[in-house]
């Protein structure tokens, strides 16, 4: 039979204090009168003797308790003593029995991996990384750290939950006990009080009625601060999980969305009515409502997205010129801004999301300028950084976002430098290199774009073997596989293209079958067949390849049909139904290349039309307009191939403008006119090509021409020899 109903496990250096009281509160709740506590619980400083064998004296304590509540920490995580505790708690009871307090640090459960997001600030020990098959009852007691009343109302609501978990009954119903034992024993007193009254001269009843209306009264105050406190913590748990859990939730109605997000938010207002100087209840609206607009966002309602998070910046504003000391509250205005910079990117706003994304950077650079020795700040800073890249891209500022991302993989390089073994930090590095190569490759520099990208592959392989069962670290492997075979089929390395899209197809097959119900991983499957198949047309298998664009083409329907209003989904449709017609049409079959490519058309232009600052669309709708343009021109349209050209040549002229340093949009306009030349008269077509050539002996001499692309200038100058006298005297 256990001796201990829990195992408190924490770091000492910061830890003490909270865990004493927490240790209180557990141990009285539900108390009966008559009996010291209602749970035992082993904490070192409380019932470990001094002994020259501290740590057998651990384990037997360890190994007498039905519960270990772990205070985590990042203190705790480095912590050899807390790791050897938990690494005893792994090897010798379950998993499901493991409870924990959040006192500092960032705990997020992804249930796509299947276990807690690791990053700067993890505050569990790394023993537990990749052991919990669910996630863990855990429970923020942050706000109590540097100071924990065990009569606070809060800080009993919090304590509750573990009380509940260790015996097994709903914390309602504890609650509830609760209350009952604090009445029988308050009527117990009263009923002491009133015998010693009658024993007591007359002259003193008076006295103590006044006491009895004074202790009325303030169990009536402190009751209704309980209940303040229990409906704030429930409120705060309802309230984040449904956010977090619907966007989850494949093909919900965003009205239902709206409906079930209002009915939260009112629960939380009614708080902020009852309470409105409490300072940690408006903190909680304003996270309430990032929380709201990430998940407004994914539902496509950026309308109320934007309202969220505009209302939620002014709250986390407020507070923070309550306090300008207060470097949380400064950070929290810092998050606002990143998560208003996202809703407005995601709703075409560029200018206005690189204006909020500007101004968190500047607030946590000065944070970290503060505390240069904090991590954690830098870290911030290098995330701000790679916003500020992504939405200068976004605005087609190439210069701008290889800027922002330099200096952020300068951080990043030194965080994962000053501690390699912390797998965040690596996988910070890893995205940071994936960046850097994507912008290297669309500037021509394939051998720099190569280079980051196989750093970025040698991380990933060494964070998924150091935890192979870490989902999230094989899909990073695929992601980085995927990105090197691009750079080796555009250097003409198809083998070695091929050899890295197939293994990163069969990651991701694996994920894919582990959760068939997870819509990412069958999307990486579809994603990497289209590689698959390009490379396999390009090695010259035209069946292979065909076979790989039509499973991943009925993967994308699939996805598409199951959430309509994902532009992701419907884009993999029309980049499938491309790749199959180029192969139909190359077999000669051209009434069925004309038909997926007129279907791509359709879908690529209502996306372009939604977005119209969305580069990448318009870009797909220039790739659809040239591929129809082809099939109509040999089924005998030719003025239709001509509108069809004209209009994706327009299309690649303003890419090619926003940003003459992206080669592959140069290329793109090359191509399309070289198109244009094919259905024109012959002055018009050798205007079309001498532009053309103009352009390509500008790459040649910059050497940003791949190798596929090497013979351009000559075929050019080829064609244009062929043209009749006339077409040059024209010009």
């Amino acid at each position: 039979m256990a001796v201990y109903d829990a195992f408190v496990s924490y770091s000492h250096a910061k830890d003490k204090p909270i865990a004493a009281a927490l240790q209180s509160v557990i141990q009285r709740l539900g108390k009966p009168w008559y009996r010291r506590r209602a749970l035992r619980v082993f904490r070192d400083d409380t019932s470990l003797s001094a002994t020259p064998s501290l740590w057998p004296s651990i384990e037997q304590a360890l190994g007498n308790s039905r519960f270990l509540i772990l205070l985590a920490s990042p203190e705790a995580a480095t912590s050899p003593w807390v790791n050897k505790e938990i690494s005893f708690w792994l090897d010798h009871k379950s998993a499901d029995t493991l409870l924990i307090a959040l006192t500092d640090g960032e705990l997020a459960w992804d249930n796509t991996v299947g276990d807690f997001v690791s990053g700067e600030d993890m505050p569990l020990p790394p023993v537990l990384t990749g052991r919990l098959a669910s996630e863990p009852k855990w429970v923020d007691v942050r706000g109590y750290r540097d100071g924990a009343d065990a009569r606070d109302a809060r800080f009993i609501d919090a304590g509750a939950d573990f009380a509940a978990a260790i015996r097994g009954m709903p914390k309602e119903d504890l609650l509830s006990q609760e209350v009952r034992q604090q009445r029988r024993a308050l009527t117990l007193a009263w009923s002491a009080a009133g015998t010693l009254a009658v024993l007591i001269a007359l002259a003193g009843w008076q006295w103590w009625e006044a006491e009895g209306a004074k202790r009325s009264a303030q169990r009536e105050r402190d009751r209704a601060e309980t209940n303040f406190g229990i409906a704030k913590s429930a409120s705060d748990h309802v309230v984040f999980r449904i956010a977090q859990d619907l966007r989850d939730v494949q093909g919900m109605r965003v009205e239902s969305v709206r409906q079930i997000l209002d009915t939260a938010r009112s629960m939380m207002d009614e708080l902020a009515r009852a309470a409105p100087d409490d300072l940690r209840l408006q903190r909680s609206r304003s996270v309430m409502l990032n929380e709201f607009a990430e998940t407004y966002v994914g539902a496509g309602d950026l309308t109320r997205a934007q309202s969220a998070a505009d209302e939620s910046l002014v709250i986390a504003r407020k507070l923070a010129a309550t306090d300008l000391g207060n470097t949380g509250w400064q950070h929290d205005v810092s998050v606002s801004l990143e998560r208003l910079g996202d809703v407005r990117l995601a709703a075409g706003d560029r200018a206005a999301a690189l204006a909020a994304y500007e101004e968190g950077l500047t607030i946590r650079r000065k944070l970290a300028a503060a505390d240069p020795g904090n991590a954690r700040w830098q870290r911030e800073v290098s995330v701000s950084l790679e916003k500020l890249g992504d939405a200068r891209l976004a605005e087609g500022g190439r210069a701008g976002a290889l800027a922002a991302y330099q200096e952020g993989l300068t951080i990043r390089r030194k965080l994962a430098a000053t501690d390699p073994g912390n797998a965040g930090w690596q996988r910070d590095l890893s995205v940071n290199l994936d960046r850097m190569g994507d912008l290297q490759l669309a500037a021509g520099e394939a051998r720099d774009a190569l280079a980051a990208y196989e750093e970025s592959l040698a991380i990933a392989r060494k964070l998924a073997a150091a935890d192979p069962g870490n989902a999230g670290w094989q899909r990073d492997i695929g992601v980085s596989l995927n990105k090197v075979g691009d750079v080796r089929l555009a250097a003409g390395d198809r083998a070695g293209a091929l050899a890295a899209y197939e293994e990163g197809l069969t990651i991701r097959r694996k994920l894919a079958a582990a959760d068939p119900g997870n819509a990412g991983w069958q999307r990486d499957v579809g994603v990497t067949l289209v590689r698959v198949g390009d490379a396999r047309r390009a090695a010259g298998d035209a069946p292979g390849a065909l076979v790989a664009y039509e499973e991943s083409l009925g993967i994308a329907r699939r996805l598409a049909a199951a959430d309509p209003g994902n532009a992701g989904w419907q884009r993999d449709v029309s980049v499938s139904l491309i790749k199959i017609g180029e192969v139909r049409l190359a077999a000669g079959d051209r009434n069925a290349a004309l038909t997926a490519y007129e279907e791509s058309l359709v879908i690529i232009r209502k996306l372009a039309a939604a977005d119209p600052g969305n580069a990448g669309w318009q870009r797909d709708l220039g790739v659809s307009l040239e591929r129809a343009g082809d099939t109509r021109l040999m089924t005998g349209a030719r003025p239709g191939a001509l509108a069809a050209y004209e209009e994706g040549l327009a299309i690649r002229r303003r890419l090619a403008a926003a940003d003459p340093d992206i080669t592959e949009w140069q290329a793109d306009l090359v191509v399309s006119l070289y198109k244009l030349s094919i259905v024109s008269d012959p002055p018009r077509a050798h205007a079309a090509l001498r532009e053309a050539l103009t352009i390509v002996e500008a790459l040649a001499r910059h050497n940003k021409l791949t190798a596929a692309q090497k013979n351009w200038p000559q075929l050019i100058r080829d064609l244009m020899a062929k043209l009749p006298p006339e077409a040059v005297q024209a010009q």
